[in-house]
């Protein structure tokens, strides 16, 4: 008896050989933060000031605070912060559809990160000032957030008026080069740049519900494009190894989510590659989307570079 198509196809998925991710049709381009104007830094800030109005801000906070412990310290933390910035992202969107998260490339003033100019009264803000360590200054400055409690949005410089030295872009391109693991890759950079710039910064970075400040988008941002370099260095666009979230990982886990931000069940795979599914954006230092979708043992059938049609928002 010949097997119907549609049986066929049901048994595959049940296999868990569903059909890949359709491709983008047009990709938003993720910049360097060092190249905004002030007027991009000007609009940023009254997106930032409505999001916040309407509570989204705190919401962001509260999300990451709950989940803090399932989404460090394994492999989770990529796929996680992935879809939690592109989250973020979308409903950015929503109140300016121009908006698109920068990145933060730390390593840049790696030797006295307090005088990189993205810490400055025009774009993410100085030192917190007074006893409650307010940030006055900035696309937030004078910020009133509500999660744990209503207060102004907090920075905290770990050493005083200046910040403790982070770690030079050779550091990071030798795990770039050298980790063959994605778990391998995670330690080493959760544990160094991604640490050092949430210490540096202190006040709300140095908290679960970092997220409240505008410089956790754009630090956590850069750390995906480390990732997205990564996974095209070492043509491993679907590697998931190590521990999960709850336990060996898989990439039909579930990404952890909080009902302050719910990601509706959205698998780890589904954000594995950039230009791919609902992840249509990419960096204007990175590769675009694989012409094919990646096999299940990482590689990648077509040129990384032949991206679908990129557009600036």
């Amino acid at each position: 008896m010949k097997c119907g198509v549609g049986l066929v196809l049901v048994v595959l998925a049940s296999l868990g050989w569903a059909q890949a991710p359709q491709r983008c049709s047009s990709m938003r381009v993720r910049r360097n933060a060092a190249s905004l104007s002030s007027q991009e830094w000007g609009a940023i800030a009254d997106v930032l000031r409505r999001m916040n109005n309407d509570g989204w801000m705190s919401r962001f906070g509260a999300s990451h605070d709950r989940l803090f412990y399932r989404v460090h310290g394994n492999t989770c933390f990529f796929p996680f912060h992935r879809r939690y910035v592109l989250e973020f992202e979308n409903i950015a969107r929503g109140y300016d559809p121009n908006f698109v998260v920068p990145y933060w490339d730390a390593t840049q003033s790696f030797r006295n990160p307090a005088a990189d100019p993205l810490l400055s009264a025009t774009a993410l803000g100085t030192n917190g000032e007074s006893t409650d360590r307010c940030l006055t200054n900035g696309i937030q400055g004078n910020t009133q957030v509500t999660y744990p409690n209503n207060h102004c949005l907090r920075r905290a410089f770990n050493n005083g008026n200046s910040i403790n030295a982070w770690y030079a872009p050779e550091i990071i391109s030798s795990y770039m080069q050298s980790d063959t693991s994605l778990s391998k890759f995670r330690e080493d950079i959760e544990y160094s740049l991604h640490g050092a710039v949430h210490l540096g910064l202190g006040g709300e970075m140095n908290t679960g519900y970092a997220a409240q400040d505008f410089s956790f988008m754009v630090h956590h941002a850069n750390l995906d494009r480390l990732w997205w370099d990564w996974q095209n260095n070492h043509n491993s666009f679907l590697m998931y190894d190590g521990t999960g979230s709850n336990g060996p990982a898989s990439l039909r886990d579930s990404i952890p989510e909080d009902s302050a931000v719910p990601f509706n069940g959205a698998s780890v795979e589904s954000v594995m590659v950039l230009g791919y599914g609902n992840v249509c954006y990419t960096y204007d230092s990175s590769a675009g989307a694989p012409q094919n979708y990646p096999s299940a043992g990482g590689g990648n059938s077509g040129s990384q570079n032949n991206g679908p049609v990129v557009s600036g928002s």
